[in-house]
């Protein structure tokens, strides 16, 4: 009877694991910026970041690519998880939340031209074919929105 209840724990969590994504596999691909906005008390402030016609492609590799006619900058991108406490003044308390850290480092040096991202948190929306982006700040953070292609 043990032998059994050890096989399908086993199975069970073989086939749950092998089923998911992990966040690098999650992320390689194409993908392009649709919007981006300083999040407020009462609203959305869009803003353009001159990255919205190109397509940034994430390889499995950590190299990352930006092109948009004849511009392209390469360099790498890197994600990973990470745990934080934050005052919750609804209740008075300190809280722990599991965040997941993206940075996308790109350039394209004969041309002057750099790009430097780093977003405190980020979640897969849409069966993982949506990307939201936060960058934290004191007042307005900001969210940028990716469209995997």
């Amino acid at each position: 009877m043990r032998i059994k209840l050890y096989s399908l724990l086993l199975l069970t969590s073989v086939l749950f694991f092998s089923c998911s994504k992990n966040l690098e596999e999650s992320l390689t691909g194409n993908w392009q910026l649709t919007r981006a906005w300083k999040q407020q008390l009462f609203g959305r402030d869009y803003f353009q970041t001159g990255y919205e016609n190109g397509t940034f492609t994430f390889m499995d590799n950590g190299n990352a690519s930006y092109v948009n006619g004849a511009d392209t900058l390469t360099g790498f991108w890197r994600a990973y998880r990470y745990n934080d406490g934050y005052y919750n003044p609804g209740t008075g308390q300190w809280e722990n939340r599991n965040y997941k850290y993206l940075r996308i480092s790109l350039a394209n040096y004969p041309r002057n031209l750099r790009l430097e991202w780093e977003f405190d948190d980020f979640n897969f929306r849409d069966h993982r074919n949506e990307i939201r982006a936060e960058q934290f700040t004191l007042g307005n953070s900001r969210i940028y929105q990716f469209e995997k292609r």
